[in-house]
């Protein structure tokens, strides 16, 4: 009996399950047996030739006969299942969830999905309803009416508030400035502005413009530490304060300030065209710029941006001391250079071109004994006009044929505007004849701070930048003995780093008495064998203006061991 009870029970979910399979999941939710049966269950697929158009054409006059025919081939038609009042119902619930609903369904599956959709691309949130028409991905539209519905898919982005950080590429343009609050034209109007989708070049200068929240800085001039975000579409800038601004590319203007130029094309003084000047601030009320000649005496003259020719752009101070980018390390290039007399010397001028460095100038010992000779006992000497460095003698395989020495003053710039000391200049041409008596084969040049860049304040600032590589440069240092001269920063400074960076001799040259060149007789590199100690204390707590203070600062504690900032002992050679 039990066995009986087994084999009727498996024959009741046999028939169940096929009766599931055969009716469709919409008809088969419970079985003859009143058990619940697989509702996913798909009916079978109707037999389609391969050969045959897999989906019905619309438009063609047998879609009404391929839609009837499979109607009466179905199973639900078949066996009689539905009544002649709901037989398109119930065709239409057992094509739902099937594989191949849609392939010969007629128009009738294809309307449906046509509404669905459409239905679903028209529906909007709540949020984005009142959006402004004419507004779609691409930023502003052009040509939308107010008021006219927009047509095609839901923009997700429509209903967003606008972005903080610019998008890229925008702002590569410089639009027209805004007018002031007069009604008038704006004064930045005729500047041209370089501006680009990679920002300004580094060490441009630029002129801050049409500040709204921060007006106190318009009319600033700064200098660019670095290219353009582009994620956010701003430029850094570093002012004159060393502070660092983040700016939008449309609020600066790229300015001549600080830059050599040369003028040209000037008809009421046609006799200053091809001079080299540097040029100043921008006067935006009149348009011009203060332009300051080198003739020695800053000679200030306003000048019309088409009459100036960018000559070239040199290091500023405030590009050293800026935290943001500098634009060289001492350190650094000091150990590229520690082989400058092995190379070429053209290739030690580049290097110094490459940083944006002034090439400096030389005085030539022969000018100075020649000076030396033609005065009344060098009474009223001058330091003589200085030739350019790559004009310098060198041998055939391109190095420096003469000696180089650098000379260190009392002073307190690094490169003063003051003439040297007649009393100096004097001391120095007799080293010099002292020089080129001991050794006629290789000429003596001197570095002078006073006449080692053209006098202009921005060559004058770059040289002082340049200091240390200048120092690397020559062979030796010489230092004029003065009372004052112990106490000044720079001469400091100097001694440190020719001793401890750099391992060249120091020289000392007496105010008063003869000069001696002794060393070289015994065929001795060195030009004196009277040694001397003596004590230098910290640069630091010596004599320098404010302006250069920070840059000292700065170049000691990169160049200068610590253990020798605090002052140490060095040995002098005395002449």
């Amino acid at each position: 009996r039990g066995a009986q009870s087994a084999v009727a029970l498996l024959a009741g979910g046999a028939l169940s399950f096929l009766r599931a399979a055969r009716l469709g999941p919409s008809r088969a939710h419970m079985d003859g047996g009143g058990k619940r049966a697989n509702r996913w269950a798909k009916p079978p697929r109707p037999k389609v030739d391969r050969h045959a158009k897999r989906w019905d054409d619309p438009d063609s006059d047998d879609a009404e006969g391929d839609a009837a025919k499979e109607e009466a081939d179905h199973p639900l038609t078949d066996q009689g299942l539905t009544k002649k009042g709901d037989e398109d119902d119930a065709s239409e619930d057992c094509l739902q969830g099937s594989d191949s609903g849609g392939e010969n369904d007629g128009d009738a599956g294809d309307e449906d999905l046509l509404q669905d959709f459409d239905a679903r691309r028209r529906a909007r949130p709540s949020g984005a309803s009142g959006a402004k028409k004419g507004r779609g991905r691409g930023g502003k539209g052009g040509g939308d009416e107010p008021g006219e519905e927009e047509e095609g898919l839901w923009d997700p982005l429509a209903g967003l508030a606008p972005r903080k950080k610019r998008k890229v590429g925008e702002g590569n343009t410089v639009p027209s400035q805004s007018k002031p609050a007069g009604g008038g034209a704006s004064v930045y109007r005729d500047f041209p502005s370089r501006s680009s989708t990679f920002g300004f070049p580094d060490g441009s200068a630029v002129c801050l413009v049409d500040l709204k929240s921060a007006p106190q800085l318009n009319g600033q001039v700064g200098i660019v530490g670095g290219p353009k975000d582009q994620a956010t579409g701003r430029v850094p800038i570093v002012l004159r304060d060393g502070t660092v601004k983040s700016l939008r590319q449309e609020n600066l203007k790229e300015v001549l300030t600080g830059a050599v130029v040369r003028l040209i094309g000037l008809q009421g003084a046609a006799e200053l065209n091809g001079r080299i000047a540097e040029c100043g601030d921008l006067d935006l009320a009149a348009g011009r710029y203060s332009v300051i000649m080198a003739d020695g005496q800053e000679t200030l003259k306003k000048v019309k941006a088409d009459n100036l020719e960018l000559v070239k752009r040199y290091v500023a101070p405030v590009q050293i001391l800026s935290v943001q980018r500098r634009a060289f390390v001492w350190e650094d290039e000091l150990r590229k250079g520690a082989d400058a007399f092995r190379i070429p010397w053209s290739e030690s001028l580049l290097r110094l071109a490459e940083l944006h460095l002034p090439a400096p100038r030389l005085v030539s010992g022969e000018d100075l004994v020649r000076l030396l000779e033609c005065s009344q006992a060098g009474v009223g000497l001058v330091i003589p006009e200085p030739i350019s460095a790559d004009k310098a003698p060198v041998d055939g395989d391109g190095r420096l044929a003469c000696r180089l020495f650098a000379v260190s003053m009392e002073r307190d710039y690094c490169c003063p505007r003051e003439p040297a000391r007649p009393a100096d200049a004097r001391r120095l041409a007799e080293c010099a004849k002292a020089l080129n008596a001991s050794d006629d084969s290789r000429p003596a040049f001197f570095l002078v701070p006073q006449v080692c860049v053209k006098a202009l304040p921005c060559l004058r600032n770059a040289a002082a930048c340049a200091w240390p590589l200048y120092l690397q440069l020559c062979q030796g240092l010489l230092c004029m003995d003065s009372p004052h001269r112990p106490h000044k920063a720079w001469c400091r400074a100097e001694i440190l780093v020719t001793s401890f960076a750099l391992s060249k001799p120091i020289y000392v040259l007496s105010a008063q008495g003869d000069v001696v060149v002794s060393g070289q007789t015994s065929g001795g590199w060195l030009l004196s064998d009277r040694q001397e100690e003596a004590q230098v204390s910290n640069p630091m707590d010596g004599q320098v203006l404010p302006a250069e203070r920070e840059l000292l600062k700065k170049m000691i504690g990169e160049v200068v061991p610590q253990k020798a900032r605090a002052g140490s002992k060095i040995t002098l050679y005395r002449l």
